[in-house]
């Protein structure tokens, strides 16, 4: 899978802070842009970065942590894979999107949607996304 080049949204100085890790791909862009052209408004820093930049990650200095990646050969990615154990007690900021052939695969114990990686869907799936990160942004505040 592609790497992506990091990016940032607004002021991290902003109260609200979103983290979204995803890799290259036509559909996880559309996702991206569809949550970036929702938050283009709003008081909300974003922060988009590389599945394998999780590793830096402090999930405590984001109210909602994004992560967009593919099954591959029968696993998640060993970064986003790592970050979701190591941080268990944060789970509850987690929006995970795991897409693969099957469009079933997710990592057991967190609660992720999954599905293919078929671009008409993306607006759907860019819409879920948005009202996870709505009712995570809402409980934490």
């Amino acid at each position: 899978m592609k790497a992506i080049s990091q990016e940032q949204i607004h002021s991290d100085r902003l109260e609200t802070k979103i983290l979204i890790a995803t890799q290259g791909s036509d559909f996880k862009r559309a996702i991206v842009t569809n949550i970036k052209n929702h938050y283009s408004l709003d008081s909300v820093f974003l922060k988009i970065v590389d599945v394998k930049e999780l590793i830096d990650i402090n999930p405590q200095d984001y109210d909602a942590v994004v992560i967009l990646h593919t099954w591959e050969y029968g696993n998640p990615p060993s970064s986003v894979k790592d970050f979701i154990m190591k941080n268990q007690e944060y789970k509850q900021k987690f929006v995970v999107l795991a897409t693969s052939g099957q469009g079933t695969n997710r990592i057991e114990g967190i609660d992720a949607l999954s599905g293919e990686s078929i671009i008409v869907n993306a607006s759907d799936y860019s819409d879920e996304i948005i009202g996870r990160i709505a009712k995570i942004i809402k409980s934490s505040s």
